[in-house]
């Protein structure tokens, strides 16, 4: 991956999916085709924490399902820090388990200026990509 392309308004209703769910880490999945993103898939935080996040596994297998139905691919996963920087944690980096996707991370530090980066994480090597309002 070497971008995300995200629309206005996905990117602001992740957004505000995340902001709802602080102080916990919320997640999903970004869908679409290339480096543009079609669809947002939000899934619910399984370990309702505010220093980890592991998709609900039934709503990550339909959201998987659905968008492979559409012929998309998983562009990439996005989930929040809400009280940590907005890049990839050693849990986020070991827990990286899909090498095609981008990992989006928002920090909610400043819940009135939220920071949106994005990553790839192949191993150990993290490599920031654009992330683009389109």
């Amino acid at each position: 991956m070497e971008k995300i392309e995200i629309g206005r308004e996905d990117h602001q209703a992740m957004l505000e999916q995340l902001q709802a769910a602080y102080p916990l880490e919320a997640c999903g999945i970004m869908a679409g085709k290339g480096s543009l993103v079609e669809r947002l898939y939000p899934v619910d935080n399984q370990l309702k924490s505010p220093h980890a996040y592991k998709m609900e596994p039934n709503q990550q297998l339909k959201a998987l399902l659905d968008l492979e139905e559409k012929g998309w691919e998983m562009l990439a996963i996005y989930h929040s820090h809400p009280m940590g920087p907005d890049v990839p944690s050693s849990l986020d980096v070991a827990q990286a388990t899909y090498p095609d996707a981008a990992h989006v991370i928002v920090s909610l530090r400043d819940r009135q200026r939220p920071s949106v980066r994005a990553f790839q994480i192949l191993g150990e090597v993290i490599v920031e990509i654009p992330y683009y309002l389109v």
